[in-house]
């Protein structure tokens, strides 16, 4: 049937109508036609007949698209998504018709058989399997495309295979899924597989895809799971094994919160809300991804990564998985370690008394090349409790150290809970939840408490609150009690608070009465050591002021700052052109002035040699002396000591080389003698601590712990070694030379050959010269007259002459 506009309803009735009155069964029309060609299959199995088959032509390729049909392979795998719906046409009809069979022939079972059209060829479809005692074979989406043009052969197609053995105590099965890739998919070729081997004593599973991108690319994965009891010391057995591998794959690092849910680390018996995954069901939470979620596992040109893992029991009650691995890129590296541990006291698998506390922690420790960093983080999910499951514990830790190649090189921060209330941390500082118990026994009574601790390049904090409300029906009263705590480094300072709040009211026969309120808050500082109480009584507040008034910190004197500076604040060090015979080129690679022999001579190279400078005071510029010339770098920047209360600093770094004389002192090399020197300044990130300004009272301002554009050191690399340009620019200099002489060759290439010439010669007609004794005599007499003589040699040499052999034809001599 093929109907150019849509068909009204009412048509669509009337035609069904008219053909309800045939005298055999024919296909209806779809309610909903949709100006498609729709195609209907009359069918009888055995001497049943069924009810036809009816599907919708797909749109047919052009004649063009034909002539850029792929190659059979690579065609069968764009037609695996010509069996899906089609989204963006209205499927009236469904693309394919399936006829339900559900018999069986020995021990061949047909479920279904279908047929549908699709560019230019006809498919007909089969599901079925093979059942053989424990044995059985499932195929699905097993098809065979037959042109309709006859120009190229048929094509054959197999969505997925499965295979299933159970026989105890073995149970095994396995399978393998042709995705369906699409147009706009990125894969040409998505294979996805898995085996599951299980005995009373093991278990084993494996799961894995093999992907082609549209560029030609190919990637794959594996992942593997060996579940027994490999047994251990009492306080540490191990239960499970797991290791994954990827090729041109890359595994995306979890999040904290992340951890407890990410596949790899739970485990295909693991990785699901209550019933445990199957196989498959875990592949596509890896592969499959969504705007949000991406997926845990992608395609990656040039990336390889390794996964090992294992799950174990502490002590038999907690239960840990850790999964370790490493990725390895063109333009990064990736090593990370990630964990979980689970326990209930007493365990509830021992059925001897309800549990009294629970912990789920995840942890998650990683270090990243390309931002040179590592991050450690640990979490305690919300099932954690502690007494009773409705007392929940919360929190969350974090450690940061950045290195050299980072955004904050020597920055790090260790933090438990959170930060002080005053501290306002950088941007760049984990945010982690503070470490508490939350419980509600029931709707009027609830218990909060929290607790932090960080530690910075800075300062050093700590603190807790803890909160208890009653809202009763005739009573509500609150109790808040806690304290804070910073202290900081350089001047030495700290700021410490206390407090301690009961507020209630109650109802009375005309409503609420006023809140009355006992508390005293506690406050010191130092040094200078002061500090302020309150006491709060009835809503009357009376201040107490002790010690010293609050005060900025005092700074302090240069002796005292020298002490927070390295023992050698300025060094130099060889960086390249060490000489690599000198027997003590170990020795000089040390800076000079770390040692107690500061004066010692590098032995170096004439090309290539490089020095640093460094220094632990920053500088504001960098003013170098070389080639009898003066040369300034950077500038601008003004140095600050904010221990010293310092600010608007000119303080230059001054670098002279100068050349040893003969008879003693030293002499700025020339321009004209060594030119090109090279010099590099060094601006490495200050401690805000040490080098920044502070707030106008003297506290650290933490916007940004460090101070930047400030010169730390330099590189300085003497000129290469040049040739002359001409004779007479090294005449001029202290290398002279004289032109050689006129003269004649000894041999004329003109001239003809003369005197004896060797020609190749017979190699038997030569032993047949050495085998005669006359001629061997006139040898021997020739040789005596050239003054070796060989008196009584003839008779002798009779062997070796029968014995004589040529690697290649010896040469005659020979005369014009």
């Amino acid at each position: 049937m093929i109907a150019s506009p849509a068909l009204t309803a009412e048509l669509v009735q009337s035609l069904n109508e008219r053909v309800s009155h045939l005298d055999d069964a024919k296909p209806v029309f779809p309610e909903e036609a949709c100006g498609q060609a729709l195609v209907a299959v009359d069918y009888a199995w055995g001497d049943e007949q069924r009810a036809p088959l009816v599907f919708r032509l797909a749109r047919g390729k052009s004649a063009e698209e034909s002539k850029e049909q792929p190659t059979v392979g690579d065609g069968a795998s764009r037609d695996f998504a010509a069996f899906a719906s089609d989204e963006t046409e209205a499927a009236a009809v469904p693309a394919v018709a399936w006829a339900g069979l559900d018999r069986s022939v020995g021990s061949l079972h047909l479920r279904r058989l279908g047929a549908t059209y699709r560019d230019g060829k006809v498919w007909v479809l089969c599901d079925a399997g093979v059942h053989a005692g424990p044995l059985d074979i499932e195929v699905d989406g097993l098809g065979l495309g037959i042109p309709l043009d006859g120009g190229r052969a048929p094509v054959g197609r197999l969505d997925g295979l499965s295979l299933t053995f159970d026989k105890p105590p073995l149970t095994m099965s396995g399978a393998f899924v042709n995705r369906p890739v699409t147009d706009t998919s990125p894969y040409r070729v998505l294979i996805e597989g898995s085996a599951l081997v299980r005995t009373p004593a093991a278990g084993f599973t494996a799961i894995g895809a093999y992907q082609v991108l549209r560029d030609g690319t190919q990637s794959l994965f594996l992942y593997a799971e060996l579940g027994a009891k490999f047994g251990g010391p009492p306080a540490f057995r191990v239960t499970g094994l797991k290791a994954g591998f990827g090729y041109n794959s890359s595994l995306r690092v979890p999040t904290i919160d992340q951890v407890a849910d990410f596949p790899l680390l739970r485990g295909v018996d693991d990785a699901g809300d209550g019933a445990p995954l199957r196989p498959l069901e875990m592949l596509a939470k890896l592969t499959e991804g969504s705007d949000s979620h991406p997926a845990w596992v992608t395609p990656r040109d040039g990336a390889t990564w390794l996964a090992f893992g294992l799950n174990a029991e502490v002590f038999g009650t907690v239960h840990c998985k850790a999964l370790a691995f490493a990725e390895f890129g063109a333009d990064d590296l990736v090593v990370g370690l990630l964990g979980s541990a689970k326990a209930r006291f007493p365990d509830p698998k021992k059925k001897s008394a309800k549990p009294y506390a629970g912990v789920d922690l995840a942890i998650s420790a990683v270090y990243r090349r390309s931002a040179d960093m590592l991050a450690v983080d640990a979490r305690l999910s919300p099932d954690s409790f502690l007494l009773d499951p409705s007392v929940h514990l919360t929190g969350g830790a974090a450690l940061r150290l950045w290195f050299g190649g980072s955004d904050h090189p020597g920055d790090f921060v260790f933090t438990v809970g959170g930060y002080h209330p005053r501290y306002t941390p950088p941007a760049h500082y984990p945010r982690v939840e503070p470490v508490g118990v939350d419980w509600a026994p029931d709707s009027s009574v609830t218990l909060k408490g929290t607790s932090y601790f960080a530690l910075t390049p800075s300062a050093v904090m700590a603190g807790g609150r803890l909160a208890l409300r009653y809202d009763g029906s005739w009573a509500k009263a609150r109790v808040d009690v806690g304290f804070d705590a910073l202290v900081e480094w350089v001047p030495f300072h700290y700021e410490i608070d206390v407090w301690a709040d009961i507020t209630a009211q109650v109802w009375l026969a005309f409503g609420w009465s006023g809140e009355k309120s006992l508390g005293a808050r506690l406050s010191v500082w130092g040094p200078p050591f002061g500090g302020t109480a309150h006491v709060k009584v009835l809503g009357i507040d009376i201040p107490i002021d002790f010690g010293e008034p609050r005060a900025r910190p005092a700074s302090i004197g240069w002796e005292q700052f020298r002490t927070l500076l390295p023992q050698q604040p300025l060094t130099l060090a060889p960086v390249d052109g060490l000489h690599p015979d000198h027997a003590a080129a170990a020795r000089q690679s040390e800076p000079a002035g770390s040692g107690s022999d500061a004066s010692r001579t590098w032995h170096t190279t004439c090309d290539g040699f490089a020095f640093t400078v460094s220094s632990a005071v920053p500088a504001s510029v960098l003013k170098v002396k070389v080639n009898g010339e003066d040369r300034t770098e950077g500038g601008g920047a003004r140095v600050n000591i904010r221990p010293m209360r310092k600010a608007g600093l000119e303080v230059p770094l001054l670098v002279t080389v100068e050349k040893e004389r003969p008879g003693g002192g030293e002499n700025p090399p020339t321009a004209e003698v060594q030119p090109d020197w090279g010099v590099t300044v060094h601006r490495t990130p200050q401690p805000a601590a040490l080098w920044g300004t502070g707030s106008a009272d003297g506290a650290l301002t933490t916007e940004d712990p460090f101070v930047r554009g400030l010169v730390s050191g330099a590189r300085i690399s003497v000129p290469a070694p040049r040739l002359p340009e001409d004779p007479e620019s090294s005449a001029r200099g202290r290398l002279g030379h004289s032109p050689p002489r006129e003269g004649t060759l000894p041999l004329d290439p003109a001239a003809a050959a003369t005197g004896a010439r060797g020609e190749a010669s017979d190699s038997k007609a030569l032993k047949d010269d050495m085998a005669d004794p006359a001629k061997r005599q006139d040898a021997i007499a020739a040789l005596a007259a050239a003054g070796y003589l060989l008196e009584g040699a003839g008779p002798e040499l009779n062997r070796y002459a029968d014995e004589a052999a040529f690697s290649s034809l010896p040469l005659r001599l020979t005369r014009p």
